[in-house]
């Protein structure tokens, strides 16, 4: 029999605190630490597939002594909740405490000023840098989950928020930093790509910002 604390802590999540959610988790903040949030399975009868990679994949990260969080969120753990196992994040906000809008969100807001300048090129080149130096692998990486947090001196840092697992059988990326590089360098150009499609990156800055890690 347990007593007292040993019982573990089951967090009940209200739906006035879900930020988002996707086809297979939903992202709720933390009811007693408002600047973290906490990834659950949207169907707990289900579990998450990808809860399950994520826990694995930082784990690894946290085993390999990462504490450079600068544009991924730090990583605090599992936690039991009314909405089965989740994973518990910071959460990337605004100087003005408001959640930080994804890339997509500020397309779709027709607010795509600033991703005309050479800040944002620069902040790209800083997340892309980032992901090589700590072979860190997105498995996927696209602009709904890229967060522009704007900072109290008026610049913007660039967040991966989500898709940072390594799904590979085999998965030589998360102990050797050739593969993990590899990975990242397929992904990132893919991305900025992408990212030209959509008219926020000239080709010019795309070309510079693939050739920079080398």
């Amino acid at each position: 029999m347990r007593y007292g604390s040993e019982w573990p802590t089951v967090y009940r999540l209200s739906h006035l605190n879900e930020i988002a959610h996707g086809n297979d988790r939903a992202i709720y903040r933390h009811p007693d630490r408002p600047e973290r949030c906490i990834k659950v399975p949207r169907f707990p009868e289900r579990g998450s597939h990808q809860n399950e990679r994520e826990q694995v994949y930082f784990d690894v990260l946290k085993a390999r002594g990462l504490d450079d969080w600068r544009h991924v969120p730090e990583y605090f753990g599992a936690v039991e909740t009314d909405h089965g196992p989740g994973l518990v994040f910071g959460l990337v906000t605004d100087a003005d405490g408001q959640i930080s809008s994804t890339i997509r969100q500020y397309r779709d807001r027709g607010e795509t000023a600033w991703f005309a300048t050479r800040a944002f090129a620069d902040e790209l080149q800083g997340l892309y840098h980032y992901l090589r130096d700590n072979w860190i692998v997105p498995s996927d990486i696209n602009d709904r989950n890229i967060v522009c947090q704007r900072l109290a001196d008026g610049s913007r840092r660039l967040w991966l928020i989500d898709g940072v697992s390594n799904p590979d059988f085999m998965p030589l990326a998360n102990v050797w930093p050739w593969f993990a590089r590899q990975k990242v360098d397929r992904r990132m150009r893919r991305f900025f790509a992408k990212l030209s499609d959509y008219g926020l990156l000239p080709e010019p800055e795309r070309e510079e910002l693939v050739r920079s890690a080398h």
